[in-house]
């Protein structure tokens, strides 16, 4: 397999018009192998998912799980060790299975772990070249103010300049900006100058070094990119002047955002008032310069490239990561002990299993102080078999205060089941429509509602919206009437 650098060199001679036998003998390379990475129309990472292998050890790992759940409520030390169990799976069950067989099971699945709760020159630019830089401006998102990172792609031929909104500098946001902004403008910068790239790699010794995640973007859309040296904004005054024209046009007043994805979709097509200004040096219309831009451009490939850095992080006892040693996200508390992967967007945070399954969506947080976002609705489920922890759950303290003296006065067994209908709706609706159901019910039964109608109403809440149910609230009746009884008059 080759490295990024190998794979970027033979990309670069193909694109300057070498053949594939020249490129093979000047890299010394396989002729197949440089075909194959001229073919290659996909770079995005791929997580890092363990293909499940079936082991002749399947049919006895229940009993293994079960003789060890056994060790954890009798003396401490008085527990079978790995020689023991391979022993007793010899002489019980006839089966002779080899000693580091059973010992790398249990090391591997963590069973000996508590599952339970205990991340400017004036120069002449050609055709197709581009700029790119961040700039800085206040936006409120979803109701708080924030100092919001604006990536900016400028176009110094024709003036033509794009931006996308983020709320940090990550290399992921500046991946996911590009993607987003080369999929509008239908093609591909030949080559991009960068400032301001401590997102996309690192310099050392004057010499910068690309990270993995933009050199497989790089190598996905074919360009080339040169870096400013360091305070050198004047290497591309353009992108530094388009930096301060598209806040003035475009952030002032303060926008108010309440969906990042969508509002970064109409930013592009508000880039457009730039077409009918009149370019500051050549007297045409900047709209009429960008078409020789345009015929510039590389198509674009087939596949978009999934801007997503993968990480196996390991999750604490209560089921949660850590994500840039800061930023702490739950999943689910039966991962508590358990490698994770972790896929880290420009906007989002996927925790996964190690067979891919999701198991928790996170908005991506970006600050300098530690953070937590829990998702509350995944303590249900624990909560459900084990009701003692409800009364200091995060959960209690978003539930209606109705709601909640109710289910602080159960017993046992009726804050058992609540709590398992709770889980449920949430599980089919999410946990803003069961809340909202929560909210419009408690307040018509004076006190708290029909666990059971909580899901009827969740689930309509979650297809159809608030805004469908009828004035005065849900009219259930016919619900009572077919699940409690009265014919077929419903």
């Amino acid at each position: 397999m080759l490295n990024m650098s190998q794979v970027l060199t033979i990309r670069e001679k193909h694109a300057n018009g070498e053949n594939v036998t020249d490129i093979a003998k000047a890299l010394s390379i396989d002729r197949k192998t440089v075909a194959r990475y001229l073919s290659q129309d996909d770079f995005s990472p791929k997580p890092p998912v363990v293909e499940p292998r079936p082991s002749k050890l399947d049919p006895y790992k229940e009993i293994i799980e079960g003789w060890l759940a056994e060790d954890k409520v009798g003396f401490k030390k008085q527990k079978h060790t790995n020689k023991r169990i391979q022993e007793r799976l010899r002489d019980e069950h006839g089966f002779d299975c080899p000693y580091p067989t059973v010992s790398d099971y249990i090391r591997k699945n963590n069973l000996r772990k508590e599952s339970a709760a205990r991340q400017s020159l004036d120069l002449s630019w050609e055709p197709g070249t581009a700029q790119a830089d961040f700039g800085q401006a206040d936006h409120i998102v979803e109701g708080i103010r924030l100092r919001c990172h604006y990536l900016v792609l400028s176009f110094p031929h024709s003036n033509i300049g794009f931006t996308q909104v983020f709320l940090g500098e990550a290399g992921e946001c500046i991946c996911q900006g590009l993607k987003d902004i080369f999929t509008h403008i239908g093609g591909t910068p030949h080559t991009i100058i960068f400032d301001n790239a401590s997102g996309i790699g690192m310099l050392k010794a004057r010499v910068f070094y690309e990270g993995e995640l933009f050199s497989l973007f790089k190598a996905h859309y074919r360009f080339n990119s040169r870096y400013c040296n360091p305070a050198a904004g004047w290497e591309k005054g353009n992108c530094e002047r388009k930096v301060a024209l598209l806040r003035n046009q475009l952030f002032v007043p303060v926008p108010e955002i309440n969906d990042l994805g969508s509002y970064n979709s109409e930013l592009l097509s508000r880039c457009s008032f730039q077409e009918s200004h009149i370019h500051y040096a050549k007297g045409i219309a900047q709209g009429t310069l960008f078409e020789s831009d345009f015929k510039a451009l590389l198509s674009l490939p087939q596949k978009p490239f999934n801007a997503v850095r993968f990480e196996q992080l390991t999750a604490n006892g209560y089921g949660h990561i850590t994500v840039d040693d800061k930023h702490v996200y739950s999943s689910v508390p039966s991962a508590a002990g358990k490698k994770l992967i972790v896929g880290i967007g420009a906007s989002n945070v996927t925790v996964m299993d190690q067979s891919g399954e999701v198991l928790a969506e996170h908005k991506r947080v970006f600050s300098k102080q530690r953070t937590e976002s829990i998702d509350p609705a995944s303590q249900l489920g624990l909560l459900a078999k084990r009701p003692k922890g409800w009364k200091n759950s995060r959960i209690r303290t978003q539930v209606p205060e109705s709601v909640v003296a109710h289910l602080d006065a159960q017993d046992a067994e009726g804050l058992r089941r609540d709590l398992r209908l709770l889980h449920e709706a949430c599980q089919r609706s999410g946990l803003e429509a069961m809340l909202d159901a929560l909210d419009i019910l408690a307040s018509e039964h004076a006190g708290f509602p029909d666990f059971f109608q909580v899901g009827v109403l969740a689930a309509r809440i979650a297809d159809l919206g608030l805004d469908a149910l009828p004035v005065g609230g849900a009219d259930l009746s016919c619900y009572d009437t077919i699940f409690l009884g009265g014919g077929s008059d419903a």
